[in-house]
């Protein structure tokens, strides 16, 4: 099975008109389904998609119609693709419900438990709206515990929005990653996906191998003294699995050079 992973898409059908700051960014910045459609061709030109798993921040706070929008347009580039998610910091969760979903509007936490033949993707939401680093409570960690005991049986994808290693990246990890790890410990993961930090990383964690996703919008390089520069930048990850083993992995990132803003976000 052929596997396409992307992230931190931060849509919307119209951003803030603004000159300064972050929105001042996302105002200067193409829309992120140029990029978005130009990766689905690439990819589709060369290998036939089972899964797309998206690792949160479908939009840039979006509204209702934003992620009914970006579904459609989704789905109409993909067809009968399954598309997996979890939510970002920046999804509003009853905006997503009402949008994508189409049901009733609510803040719960949005988890995924998919079945394939060979494994299972867990897609587990550990994010907040307006919380940059992530938060999960008690419930949801029990409600984690439990599935997982009903899938001991199971290889398991992993998803998550937030990053779990610190070296990584300045933007601190998830606070819950290490009752997350102790919790999956004892179970057949075969890999953990996630987002946010928009900068490709591939390593292991606990001897489990992890991929964190390049974002599908803009990327945000650290020079120092809280300066921030923002470039357009877009990446996604290939994975292939069979029998329930990863056998290949790519990763492509691209960096057109075009500087958004340089921000001093120490202010």
């Amino acid at each position: 099975m052929n596997i396409l992973h992307i992230s931190d898409i931060h849509f919307r059908r119209t951003y803030e008109a603004c000159e300064e700051g972050y929105k001042g960014m996302l105002a200067s910045m193409q829309s992120p389904l140029i990029p978005l459609a130009q990766c689905l061709e690439r990819v589709q030109q060369q290998t036939v998609l089972d899964i797309v798993i998206i690792s949160g921040d479908l939009t840039e706070d979006g509204e209702a119609e934003d992620y009914r929008f970006f579904k459609e347009w989704l789905y109409e580039a993909l067809g009968n693709t399954d598309v997996i998610v979890t939510l970002g910091n920046h999804d509003i969760k009853r905006h997503f419900r009402s949008g994508w979903c189409e049901e009733e509007a609510s803040d719960l936490p949005y988890n995924q438990v998919v079945d394939y033949p060979d494994f299972t993707v867990l897609a587990f939401d550990n994010s907040c709206y307006g919380q940059a680093d992530g938060c999960v409570n008690e419930e949801q960690f029990q409600w984690l515990e439990m599935t997982l005991n009903k899938l001991k049986d199971r290889p398991i994808i992993l998803v998550t929005h937030h990053h779990l290693l610190s070296q990584q990246s300045a933007t601190p990890k998830w606070s819950g990653t290490d009752r997350f790890l102790e919790l999956v410990a004892p179970y057949d993961i075969r890999c953990i996906l996630n987002g946010h930090t928009h900068h490709p990383f591939i390593g292991r964690i606990n001897g489990i191998p992890y991929y964190t996703v390049a974002g599908m919008s803009f990327i945000g390089e650290d020079e120092g003294a809280g300066i921030v520069r923002f470039e357009e930048g877009y990446g996604y990850n290939l994975y292939h699995f069979k029998q329930g083993e990863m056998t290949r992995q790519l990763s492509e990132n691209f960096k057109p050079g075009h500087v958004l803003k340089t921000l001093d976000l120490s202010v």
